[in-house]
């Protein structure tokens, strides 16, 4: 059965682009529009979009205008929409400053990049520069101080400090990697720690990957699934025995001198559309490629801002609040439409739909975890030991160094520069998620922020009193692709296609990826497959589960996005 909708709360805290899968307001009512039975025939009269998350507003928005004759309407449960994305100002002593509940910082991601084009909303980005210390300084915590992770060009020095910290004990299995057995045929999955332990050295995995996945998942390396997480290396010992020796050989069998990837071919597919379809003023895609990573002036909750201005501009697009979705069923009489009934019990509607988005959760696909988010304001801006984004814990640390089962510290000020009118020490501490799981209670507001500066004081120093705090809790906020997901997704859209017909399609967090871009880039690739008569089709929007191709060896920039005049330069002779 699905429930109520999903949208990410962290972003990642460690450029990990490779351990990520690959898978693809309040509007005036308006009276029902009238077609012709020629017109109708054309595109989908009603659509239904089901969740007010980032997934959810950008399905409306990308649908609107694909079908800008076909009246949208979007069910929110909530009191709002936007989701997890949260921004909000805070009075502090001489001004005030910016806090953000959920994500805070997004990368460079074409369809995003062009949705905010297309939103018009770019005159306030602010970006964090590659060459920044937001950008080249992260951190783990291990066992009981900082230990900084090499940059893109690592020095002999940095690699002996960390390797004196014992951080690095079992890195020599990498070089072993080529000798180690291939995986039994009958493996049919297995997890991240299970396959990095299998491949490496279980010490690699608890001590530095499981920090990785706490800052994109929150989550547990030895519950989550390293078929569908873990993909590309998963293929590499598919096809060569071995992941590191497989990528090696994969190099050399290069016949034009360029990196080569293993590559699923609907991801090729999609790479090649957004290079056909996505088109990127100069100074904006400039922007975006000598940034790390970017948000606004005013945090996130300007995309969302941006997003209701615009679909209220539309003028096709209404918005339910408070409409929490209590059934979808196709209708009845033979008719191949959906029947939704949303609202309170109290006020509850039905309606048919033509087409369905749905980012709904389903239950039975994956479970989720809670995480709690502390920021806090100091006065003193000088509190901070070093610059940087922040710093993970991994799942070996010592229980006395965490024992409030925190997940990491953002060093938002360091992060992101620009968003505050007076200076001081922001910081973001993350607690709970797979930790968490067994709680049968969580910390309240009081608590919460208590255990908060106790982690700061053991692991920074920092004993000062924060002028200003917010405590959040996301309660179920992030999905754990735990081992299986991917064959439950199959049999997920098998059912949903021998239901629906193609009429209900899902995305968001629990199909296209946790994060905000992954729910974008997915959403984006849901609606073009609705474009002329794809609507009629019988896709449920996981027709990359469903597709049963054999990987393929390509340039790796075949992967990446050119604009569409570099391609053309490059095409000239």
């Amino acid at each position: 059965m699905l429930v109520r909708r999903h949208v990410p709360l962290l972003e990642s805290t460690v450029s990990v682009r490779a351990l990520r899968p690959l898978v693809a307001s309040q509007c005036t009512r308006l009276p029902r529009l009238r077609y012709s039975s020629t017109a109708a025939a054309a595109h989908p009269e009603r659509i239904a979009v089901l969740g007010g998350g980032i997934a959810g507003l950008a399905s409306a928005f990308f649908a609107s205008r694909e079908f800008p004759d076909s009246k949208i309407t979007v069910y929110e449960s909530g009191k709002d929409i936007g989701g997890w994305l949260s921004s909000r100002r805070v009075q502090v002593p001489g001004g005030d400053v910016l806090f953000e509940a959920g994500p805070r910082t997004l990368r460079n991601a074409p369809p995003t990049v062009h949705l905010i084009q297309e939103l018009g909303i770019t005159d306030d980005l602010i970006f964090t520069k590659r060459s920044e210390p937001g950008a080249k300084n992260r951190f783990i915590y291990y066992p009981d101080r900082l230990n900084r992770l090499p940059s893109a060009s690592p020095s002999f020095g940095d690699v002996y400090s960390l390797w004196r910290t014992g951080i690095l004990e079992g890195f020599t299995g990498v070089i072993k990697e080529p000798l180690q057995p291939t995986r039994s045929a009958v493996l049919s999955d297995e997890t991240v720690g299970s396959f990095l332990a299998r491949r490496i050295d279980k010490r690699i995995a608890n001590n530095i990957i499981s920090a990785v996945f706490h800052g994109i998942y929150a989550g547990d390396i030895w519950q989550l699934s390293a078929k569908s997480l873990l993909s590309q290396a998963w293929q590499l010992e598919d096809r060569y025995g071995s992941a590191f020796g497989g990528y090696m050989k994969l190099q050399k069998e290069s016949t034009n001198g360029q990196p080569q990837a293993l590559a699923h071919p609907f991801d090729i597919e999609y790479s090649r559309a957004v290079n056909e379809e996505i088109d990127l003023g100069l100074e904006l895609a400039q922007n975006m490629k000598d940034a790390s990573m970017f948000t606004w002036k005013d945090g996130l909750q300007t995309l969302v801002t941006g997003l209701k201005d615009a679909m209220e501009k539309t003028g096709n697009i209404e918005i339910k609040l408070n409409s929490p979705v209590s059934s979808v069923e196709m209708a009845e009489g033979g008719e191949q439409k959906v029947q939704v009934s949303a609202g309170s019990d109290a006020n509850q509607t039905t309606a048919t739909y033509d087409s369905v988005l749905s980012t709904l959760r389903d239950r039975d696909l994956t479970p989720f975890v809670n995480v709690m988010t502390v920021n806090l304001f100091f006065s003193n801006p000088s509190l901070l030991p070093v610059e940087g984004f922040g710093y993970l814990l991994p799942q070996s640390i010592p229980f006395e160094q965490n024992p409030e089962r925190a997940l990491g510290v953002i060093f938002d000020n360091s992060a992101v520069r620009g968003q505050d009118s007076v200076p001081g020490t922001k910081l973001t501490v993350m607690l709970g998620g797979h930790w968490w799981n067994d709680f049968e209670g969580f910390p309240d507001e009081e608590e919460g922020l208590a255990m908060a500066r106790a982690v700061l004081e053991r692991h920074l120093g920092i004993t000062d009193e924060p002028v200003a705090h917010q405590v959040n809790l996301s309660k179920d906020c992030i999905p754990q692709y735990t081992i299986g997901y991917e064959e439950r997704l199959r049999s997920c859209a098998a059912g949903l296609q021998d239901k629906f017909k193609g009429r209900l399609r899902v995305v968001g967090a629990q199909v296209s990826g946790v994060g905000v871009n992954d729910c974008i880039a997915g959403a984006w690739n849901v609606v073009r497959g609705l474009r002329g008569d794809g609507w009629r089709g019988s896709s449920c929007g996981l027709d990359r589960v469903q597709d049963s191709r054999p990987w393929q060896v390509v340039d790796a920039s075949s992967l990446a996005y050119k604009r569409k005049v570099q391609i053309k330069r490059e095409s000239d002779p």
